[in-house]
């Protein structure tokens, strides 16, 4: 009999513990390795909901204050002064002189200096990136460039669009990088037969082809002269070491120079002689610090890096000349001070 009212007794202060603080006790019980997830998230949504509370609360408490029972000192308050009765002016009679204001000339203000040429794009087949590399180098270490974009595809040029449409990807890499400067170099590819706008084949070194071709030309030259470009480098394609190649780019170089000249903003670079000696392939240059190296890989296409070296700086020399470069001032050095040396008496 003593023992069940004693267990009563305990069941009832427990009761009364867990029920006068029962947030507490899921908390507790939340952390104990008995819990299951429902109780966990009970305990959380306690845990967030006491936040809310203290969060409200804290806001009411700022809400109540009354401004008007603040007392404000004139410390920390500017008092207006109040106005003061001013004499009434007395009109004067006399004829007021009017006063010449001397006539000022229009001035004219100076032109604005020309936006500098700072984004920089190289587009071609897997030529032009031997050639873009070396552009990107020179461009940051000499002119601190550094927003140079190259994009090319290898096995592709302006005869096969059907395989690789160069006026579409043109056309979105100009409308998403904006390029000041655009260095466009094709034909090494481009040597087979093509077919013409108007659907029909035409086999090669035919007058038709040449004139497929130089229509494929006229319409890129068109695409890469409309804002926001604002200089053009077509790179025209060296002598190679194999006939058949310079057989074809003979033809696209006139092709690319003729067409340029019709487009304001696009200027030919000629790479033809630079590469040749006596009107024949040189198969090795130096460059402009007089080191020497092979030009050509195997093939009599590809360039050797020091051949795209050397035609690099070939277009850096015609960027300079139309001061889409500017040469960057070379802080004088400093004059050599001999340190004395005094004698210690």
């Amino acid at each position: 009999m003593k023992d069940r009212d004693f267990l009563l007794i305990v069941i009832s202060v427990t009761l009364i513990l867990i029920f006068s603080n029962f947030t507490l006790f899921i908390k507790s019980l939340a952390s104990s390795k008995f819990a299951n997830p429902q109780l966990k998230q009970a305990a959380e949504h306690l845990k967030i909901e006491s936040y809310r509370k203290n969060e409200q609360a804290f806001w009411s408490k700022i809400k109540e204050v009354n401004i008007d029972e603040i007392n404000i000192t004139s410390e920390n308050v500017a008092v207006e002064k109040p106005l003061e009765d001013k004499p009434k002016q007395v009109p004067d009679n006399k004829p007021k002189q009017e006063i010449k204001k001397p006539n000022k000339q229009p001035t004219t203000s100076k032109s604005k200096a020309e936006k500098p040429y700072s984004r920089f794009l190289v587009v071609g087949d897997s030529i032009v990136l031997d050639i873009g590399v070396q552009l990107q180098s020179t461009l940051q270490k000499s002119y601190k460039i550094t927003q140079i974009k190259i994009d090319y595809k290898i096995s592709t040029g302006l005869n096969r669009i059907d395989y690789y449409d160069w006026y579409a990807r043109t056309t979105q890499l100009i409308k998403a990088y904006k390029p000041d400067v655009l260095v466009v170099m094709f034909g090494g590819n481009d040597d087979q037969d093509i077919t013409d706008f108007q659907g029909k084949y035409r086999r090669i070194l035919t007058t038709e082809w040449k004139q497929a071709y130089r229509e494929r030309v006229e319409k890129y030259a068109k695409l890469v002269s409309s804002p926001p470009v604002r200089k053009v480098y077509w790179i025209g394609q060296p002598i190679s070491s194999k006939p058949r190649y310079s057989k074809f780019f003979l033809i696209f170089n006139e092709i690319y120079r003729d067409v340029s000249k019709n487009y304001p903003k696009i200027e030919y670079i000629s790479s033809w002689e630079k590469f040749s000696v006596g009107g024949k392939f040189a198969p090795i240059l130096a460059d402009k610090a007089g080191k020497r190296g092979y030009v050509k890989a195997n093939d009599g296409v590809h360039l050797t890096p020091h051949g795209a070296k050397i035609l690099s700086n070939l277009v850096i020399e015609k960027m300079l000349q139309d001061k889409i470069l500017k040469k960057l001032e070379s802080k004088p050095a400093l004059p050599k001070v001999k340190p004395t040396t005094e004698k210690v008496k």
